[in-house]
């Protein structure tokens, strides 16, 4: 054991042996609840099988607790008593904070630690910035040899002290953009040993995803780099690797997400350690400010502000949180102050020196894909420093949202680095002009033709649940994401998405902001966006980081007005998206399959609703302690327990549908001039493809190719049109 002790670093606690028995320990506290054990987080090892499933975000322990049961009048209850050791065991020093499993010997060095990182030889185009050298390490590390031309013009701004807008393409790097000057001045400034985290940087996202995919992100940038540890540890023993768990520092800034979905007593906990940046979204963060005046006053004494997809911060159920929180940010005249009551002087003139420096000092930064150029001049109106109480209209748009922050920089600097248009010079766009019956037929050849990673984007829940189950009889990776969906199983579908070559997300616009999903494909409008920021969000989720990407859109007769006041908002008209080629009698055989899947589901659905009717009816009986009528009762019954003769009739009439659609896919899809008996012959002969490796593997006739190779421009499209009237159908013989 001595030996261990020995091999062990000078900042790592040594807990006291457990004995066998309580006697050696004595009683340190009784809380009555859960919620007031000292629990503490505990990183989960990759092995345990646990990394990012069932939506788990962090897991906690608690150590010395007893739990005793005692009988009272009302039954027996549970309590807990956290146990301390005794004096004659060893006993670590306490602090408050996630601090204090580190000794006073090693504090500096893990408050501020001494990185020796020669940036100018290996991250040049870096080192100009001057940041904090662990900053740079964790780039080196990350291979982030060069930044984007957001990070590269906004960083300067940023570091420099001044508030900073930013307006670039999705996939940009924005996070880093406004990440690195707010880890950059904590990591610059440490606090105080021994003292507890204070709130020193609030980023604002509109959806839960956002928020946790930007604490991620944030979160490698606050680790502990050691290198000599993860080179000298043998990481296929099992004593190593839990040797290695236990050695970990706490990280050098906590950043903590507080979003929906999640226990809010946990979020609780967290923030009570102390952290030093929070990123969260409006809704769950009003909801903890109501309880909680100790975090509302540290954001009224905020250094950063961030903004991040600020555009959607107005539409509906976001703004009126948003607004109550950015009143606590705004500077108090001297008017509204109240004076403090009488104590010494020397101690209250501390204090308020500090207040008025820690609000005067508040950096601001607001960021998004999309903002309009009026809306930038008008961040230098000379009446919005004049003060909050001026706008007396309530605020409903994105003008407003801006005008009522309260910059302290009195000309914020706006970087304007988005394409014209909103189109990424990646992206390759098209549309299929359908009516609105026939939108299923074709995503299901668009899906077919070219496998990939496809986001298809809806307006309502109401057809992603319709679609959900086709996509399933069809054989196809279907997963969806919309807001009624519990967090933890939102989570795990964006997991599977990210982790299946050819899948399927069915989504609403909640996935269409920030999201950073890895080489996604195709993105599909299924229907057309109403606003053109969300059109451009939209197609942001593909085409990242100077990746190719596809946009199809899919337009309705009635939708042609809409799709022409969008483009016409971003300076476009509908002539300029070229349509791609579809294979019509490919069409045609799909649609069979559609409607043997709709017939299937339409069934399936009738039985689940009838067997929710009847449970329904049931359980509120119950509930309200009345008896059902026996008509009742036995109309229910012959609705949803039907007899056994007609049982067995429905269950034949869907095995006979499930066995004609396994049919109809078995069978191949032969494009228009293929010949089923000779593959050599046909106006489409399809032997030389077979050899070369070039035929669709599912769409015999045709070849693999990429979807934005097959688009046709508006010429070519006419001539095709009248061909397609003047040519004559091919006959290939009675067998085809």
């Amino acid at each position: 054991m001595s030996g261990d002790h020995k091999s062990k670093p000078s900042f790592v606690k040594r807990k006291a042996n457990a004995g066998p028995s309580v006697s050696r320990k004595r009683l340190k506290m009784q809380p009555t609840s859960l919620d007031g054990l000292p629990w503490k987080a505990v990183r989960r090892p990759s092995e345990t099988g646990l990394d990012g499933d069932d939506g788990i975000l962090e897991l906690e322990e608690v150590e010395n607790v007893e739990v005793v049961y005692e009988d009272t009048e009302g039954g027996r209850v549970m309590k807990f008593n956290v146990l301390e050791p005794s004096k004659n065991t060893t006993k670590a020093p306490v602090s408050s904070g996630p601090e204090e499993d580190v000794p006073s010997s090693a504090s500096s060095e893990l408050l501020n630690p001494s990185v020796s990182f020669d940036s100018k030889s290996l991250l040049p185009n870096w080192h100009a910035f001057c940041m904090h050298s662990h900053l740079l390490q964790v780039l080196h590390s990350r291979g982030f040899a060069t930044p984007t031309p957001i990070q590269a013009k906004s960083l300067p701004i940023a570091l420099d002290g001044r508030d900073v807008v930013g307006v670039a393409e999705t996939g940009s790097g924005k996070t880093l953009a406004y990440g690195l000057p707010i880890l950059h001045r904590i990591l610059s400034h440490p606090r105080l040993q021994r003292t507890k985290r204070r709130l020193q940087a609030l980023i604002l996202a509109p959806t839960r995803e956002l928020a946790l995919q930007v604490s991620d992100h944030l979160n490698v940038f606050a680790r502990v780099i050691d290198t000599k540890a993860e080179q000298d540890v043998d990481l296929r023993n099992t004593e190593a690797k839990e040797k290695q768990h236990k050695n970990i520092a706490p990280p050098l800034i906590s950043i903590a997400a507080i979003v929906g979905g999640m226990s809010a007593q946990k979020q609780h906990r967290i923030l009570d350690r102390g952290v030093d940046v929070l990123v969260a979204t409006p809704g769950r963060l009003w909801d903890i400010l109501e309880e909680d005046e100790e975090l509302a006053r540290q954001i009224s004494q905020l250094r950063f502000l961030v903004l991040d997809e600020a555009d959607r911060m107005v539409e509906a159920g976001h703004f009126a949180e948003m607004d109550n929180i950015l009143r606590l940010t705004i500077r108090k005249s001297q008017e509204d102050e109240i004076e403090p009551p009488e104590a010494p002087g020397d101690s209250l003139d501390h204090k308020g020196a500090e207040n008025t420096e820690a609000v005067d000092t508040l950096q601001t930064f607001v960021f998004s894909a999309t903002l309009s150029k009026d809306l930038q001049k008008n961040l230098k109106r000379s009446y919005r420093q004049k003060g909050y109480k001026k706008l007396s209209k309530l605020a409903s748009t994105l003008d407003d949202l801006l005008l009522r922050l309260d910059f302290r920089d009195p000309d914020p600097a706006v970087i304007d680095i988005s394409p014209e248009g909103g189109v990424v010079s990646t992206l390759k766009e098209s549309k299929i002009e359908c009516l609105s019956t026939d939108k299923d037929a074709y995503l299901y050849y668009f899906l077919l033709r070219y496998p990939g990673r496809s986001l298809v984007f809806l307006s309502s829940i109401d057809g992603i649940r319709r679609l959900t189950p086709l996509m399933e009889l069809l054989n196809l990776k279907a997963f969806p994401l919309h807001s009624q969906m519990e967090q933890c199983q939102r989570l795990k579908n964006l997991d599977r998405f990210k982790a299946t070559a050819n899948a399927v997300l069915l989504a609403t616009d909640i996935a269409a902001r920030g999201l950073d999903i890895p080489a996604v494909d195709h993105v599909v409008h299924y229907q057309i966006p109403r606003s053109a920021d969300v059109f451009v969000h939209r197609n942001g989720r593909t085409a990242r980081a100077m990746q190719k990407g596809f946009s199809l859109l899919m337009c309705a007769p009635d939708e042609r007005r809409v799709l022409r006041a969008l483009l016409a908002s971003l300076g476009r008209k509908d002539t300029d998206i070229p349509e791609i080629s579809v294979e019509l009698t490919l069409v045609d055989k799909l649609k069979n399959r559609l409607l043997l899947a709709r017939q299937i589901d339409s069934q399936q659905h009738k039985i689940k609703k009838q067997h929710h009717e009847r449970n329904w009816l049931k359980e509120t009986a119950e509930a309200m302690e009345i008896e059902l009528d026996s008509d009742i009762l036995s109309e229910s019954a012959d609705e949803s327990n039907p007899s056994k003769a007609r049982k067995k009739n429905n269950d034949a009439k869907m095995a006979v549908l499930k066995a004609k659609l396994k049919e109809l896919m078995a069978q191949p899809l032969l494009s228009r001039g293929v010949s089923t008996r000779y593959i050599t012959s046909g106006s489409r002969p399809i032997a030389d493809d077979i050899i070369s490796g070039d035929v669709h593997e599912t769409m015999l006739g045709l070849r693999k190719s990429e979807a934005g190779d097959d688009l046709v421009a508006a010429t070519r499209r006419k001539q095709m049109h009248k061909k397609v009237h003047e040519e004559p159908e091919e006959w290939n013989g009675f067998g085809s």
